[in-house]
């Protein structure tokens, strides 16, 4: 799981949490499995606004998710 986007920066203010989770297997539902990651993570921080973004072999890789490793931190 890697944090990247507004919340790397301390300054900033506001922002929703950029998360991407990065798979070694396949997935059939990143979709639903984003959702689900991410309502579960919101409620764990107090209803704050968070994306979850799913890296896996399967699928195609976009230019955020370049982004995300390059300037991401490791959780």
């Amino acid at each position: 799981m890697r944090l990247f986007g507004s919340r790397l920066d301390d300054g900033a203010q506001g922002g929703d949490v950029d998360l991407m989770l990065e798979l070694l297997e396949p997935v059939d539902n990143p979709a639903l499995l984003a959702a689900q990651l991410s309502a579960r993570i919101s409620r764990a921080m107090s209803g704050r606004k968070v994306d979850v973004l799913i890296s896996a072999p399967n699928l195609m890789r976009l230019p955020i998710h370049e982004i995300a490793l390059q300037e991401g931190v490791l959780l």
